[in-house]
This record gives C-alpha cells, sequence and structure tokens, in this order.
C-alpha cells in the first residue's frame, strides 16, 4: 500500500467524494433518496433547479417526485456537486437508514447524543481520543465499509473533533481495503 492512499488522506484531499467512493450504487442511492426525503427546502432547492432544466419540468413539479423517480438521477450529479451538499447525501443517509450504528458508535464512545443525534454541553471540549480510536476500530471491525462511511462522514463534518478516528482511517486503503 506504500504507493496507495490511506483513506485518512483521501479524505483530507476529497472530503465528501471520497466516502461517496465508498459506498456501492445501492447505498449511493439510498443517500439520495434519504437526502430528498429528508432535506429542508433550502437544501433541495439547487437540486430542484438542476433537475428541473435535466427533465424540462417546472421546479415546482419536480419538488413533489417521489424520492424513487428522482434518485437515480440524484446519484448522477453527485460528483458535479458543491461539497456542501454531497455532505448533506451523507448525513440524511445515515439520519434515516443507520440510526442504530450512531447510536452504538456515540454510546461506546460514551458521548451524550438523542437517537443519533448528539447533545453537548455547550463548553464540551471534545470527546476522548483513545475512546473514539477504540469504538471507531471496533466499528470498523464489526460493519466493515459502511462503518467507513460513518466514520468517515464524521471526519468530513469536523475533523478536529474527531481527531481520534484518523489512526483508524489510516490503517485503511482510499477504497476502504485493509492495509
Amino acid at each position: 500500500m506504500a504507493d496507495s492512499m490511506t483513506l485518512l488522506e483521501a479524505i483530507e484531499s476529497r472530503g465528501p467524494y471520497a466516502v461517496w467512493d465508498l459506498m456501492d450504487d445501492d447505498e449511493k442511492k439510498a443517500a439520495a433518496v434519504a437526502f430528498w426525503n429528508g432535506a429542508d427546502r433550502e437544501s433541495r432547492a439547487a437540486l430542484e433547479m438542476a433537475l428541473a432544466a435535466e427533465l424540462k419540468f417546472r421546479q415546482q413539479s419536480v419538488r413533489q417526485l417521489a424520492a424513487e423517480k428522482v434518485a437515480g438521477r440524484l446519484v448522477r450529479m453527485a460528483d458535479s456537486l458543491p461539497e456542501t451538499v454531497l455532505f448533506q447525501y451523507l448525513f440524511h443517509l445515515h439520519m434515516d437508514q443507520r440510526r442504530p450504528l450512531m447510536v452504538g458508535y456515540l454510546d461506546a464512545v460514551g458521548l451524550p447524543h438523542d437517537n443519533g443525534a448528539l447533545d453537548l454541553p455547550e463548553d464540551f471540549e471534545g470527546p476522548d481520543a483513545d475512546k473514539v480510536e477504540k469504538a471507531g476500530r471496533d466499528l470498523a471491525g464489526a460493519e466493515g465499509k459502511t462503518a467507513l462511511v460513518y466514520l468517515g462522514t464524521l471526519m468530513v463534518a469536523d475533523d478536529e473533533f474527531w481527531t481520534g478516528l484518523e489512526p483508524v482511517l489510516k490503517e485503511y486503503a482510499a477504497d476502504g481495503s485493509k492495509d
């Protein structure tokens, strides 16, 4: 693996695109559906405009389409989306379909949360890096690429807060294979 990039390096250089590349087609479609169903109107606005132009529909008509009708197009658009929008795909995937994974990880780290959504006091300085690392290593060992997608999403969201994940993500290649 000397010549290839680690997952951590890929995330540092490509952000959410590196995490997106870890996912298979079904996961990408699930992320697109979760975004379409869960994002607020402001977050969806740019995608609705792009889809309206592509489909030659009015934006109001696109807004009413079922997620399953637009999911394939949303996946195809992902590589050209701004990082912030692609991150929203990842965020909504975890909030929609992967809450048990999130809850288990946050419990293992010892962070207060409400069903996977962090609930931290204002003066919180960050999690214990050793706990973050151990829980990350355990999760990756148990859940494979699914865990790497989640852990990578955390790093994209706030790499300083989740700095304890760095040693874990250095053990994997950018494609999610183990060194």
